[in-house]
């Protein structure tokens, strides 16, 4: 392990900081047609890794851009980079109930692992902070994202920033019907995420999805929870609300895990 040092970035944490997370909970259970998975667990560079497993995050480098990491899940370490455009991921969030209309080509090997592990350990705590006051806005994101074939109904947002660690909570009904394109589709949605407001690091991520209906004319059912807390730390609210269903296509998703720089090591 590296020992801390004084040099310090926008992100507010040095070289050598260490946080252990738990994967408290990640499983999904889909049936698209006549495939279905059940899977329990969570997945990481397409390994497979059981439910309340510990990993530990070290920062080996920071600047005013970027910080980077390793990651040490079981024996397998894993080296990655966080930047400003990770923020992206919370805006492609808001899509995943869009995104999951094209469900592509079944993958069982793929769909048995569980939900992917999101890498987004740090973030720009003022920038982020803006970020999320601005989604926490319900009208707005009502307003902006319903179109006549995705409606969002009874929506929920906020951002609470009150204390040490700020925390942002989005919450929704959704459906989209689409004749022409055999979508017929609705569910619920939650999504939370915390972190600290000095340092910008995660101290918690909550998503959960309950989706079912049609799509491409299949008959689908989507149910997905998946928590990440750091030890020791409880995220709020979580538990209030009923499931919120996700799934992604795999090229999207490929896209969304790729946006931190990945790299694999063997000890």
């Amino acid at each position: 392990m590296l020992a801390p040092t004084m040099a310090r970035a926008d992100y507010n944490v040095a070289v050598g900081n260490s946080f252990t997370y738990e994967v408290v909970k990640s499983n999904w259970d889909i049936t698209y047609g006549a495939d279905s998975s059940t899977g329990k667990g969570f997945n990481y560079d397409e390994i497979k890794y059981t439910e309340k497993t510990q990993l530990t995050v070290e920062v080996t480098a920071a600047s005013a851009s970027s910080v980077s990491w390793d990651m040490d899940i079981g024996t397998d370490t894993y080296s990655g980079t966080n930047i400003a455009l990770d923020g992206l991921f919370f805006l492609f969030v808001l899509f995943y109930p869009l995104l999951y209309s094209s469900m592509g080509t079944w993958n069982q090997t793929y769909m048995d692992l569980g939900p992917e592990l999101i890498p987004i350990f740090f973030v720009d705590p003022q920038l982020m902070s803006d970020f999320f006051f601005e989604l926490s806005n319900e009208t707005y994101i009502s307003t902006a994202f319903s179109t006549t074939d995705w409606i969002i109904s009874n929506i929920g947002g906020s951002f609470d920033n009150t204390s040490t660690v700020a925390v942002f909570e989005w919450h929704f009904d959704t459906t989209l019907t689409n004749g022409p394109s055999g979508h017929n589709y609705g569910g619920t949605f939650t999504f939370i995420y915390a972190f600290s407001k000095t340092t910008g690091q995660m101290k918690g991520i909550y998503m959960d999805m309950d989706y079912s209906g049609q799509v491409d004319f299949t008959v689908t059912n989507i149910k997905m929870t998946h928590r990440v807390e750091e030890v020791g730390y409880n995220l709020p609210g979580v538990g209030l609300f009923p499931g919120f269903e996700w799934f992604m296509v795999i090229p999207a998703f490929a896209f969304l895990v790729g946006l931190p720089i990945i790299i694999k090591k063997r000890k």
